[in-house]
């Protein structure tokens, strides 16, 4: 997973309205930093930093919503959905690649409770018979539709945001908040 950015230019001394401003840019910039997730479906990494990135400029505009301008609220909505229509691509994914492990029973690397279900999967399929091995298949062809489903209602909804220019419009209310303080 991406790291967040360290914030520059924090100043403890200053009004926590500056340093809501500072952190919220940031955090808009590093969202639009994988923005080329939102054009390529097989972009499965950058999607779900994209993902995370999202959460991070939403959860940090709802912690701050006392001191920052009521017009940031407006994008709120659009930050949840956005995650909601990642979280279902990433979801997905991690089911995707958990099929197609079982299928071809090769190890691969996966991390935390994803691992234990690789594991307990793969167990469970060896010399699984060919009635069950078709349906697997069957699954990965109908989750493979889905996920193309999922991706193509996500990608209109950025485009969608691009066309509106929601970026450069909370650009310019964080922007403005700092020079009327």
């Amino acid at each position: 997973m991406a790291k967040a950015e360290p914030i520059k230019d924090l100043d403890p001394c200053a009004p926590a309205a500056h340093n809501a401003r500072l952190i919220a840019l940031q955090r808009l910039e590093e969202l639009y930093h994988w923005s080329q997730a939102a054009t390529n479906p097989q972009d499965v990494e950058s999607q779900h930093h994209l993902r995370i990135a999202v959460k991070r400029l939403r959860y940090t505009l709802e912690l701050f919503q006392a001191v920052l301008p009521e017009a940031c609220l407006a994008v709120l909505p659009e930050l949840e959905q956005l995650q909601e229509e990642l979280g279902r691509l990433h979801d997905h994914d991690v089911l995707l690649a958990l099929i197609k492990v079982a299928l071809t029973e090769q190890q691969r690397s996966f991390e935390g409770a994803e691992a234990l279900l690789s594991l307990s999967l793969l167990k469970a399929l060896q010399g699984a018979p060919l009635p069950l091995r078709a349906g697997l298949r069957h699954l990965l062809w109908r989750l493979q539709r889905e996920r193309a489903a999922h991706f193509q209602a996500f990608s209109q909804h950025w485009q969608a945001l691009e066309a509106r220019r929601v970026r450069q419009e909370l650009r310019a209310i964080l922007q403005s908040q700092e020079s009327a303080l």
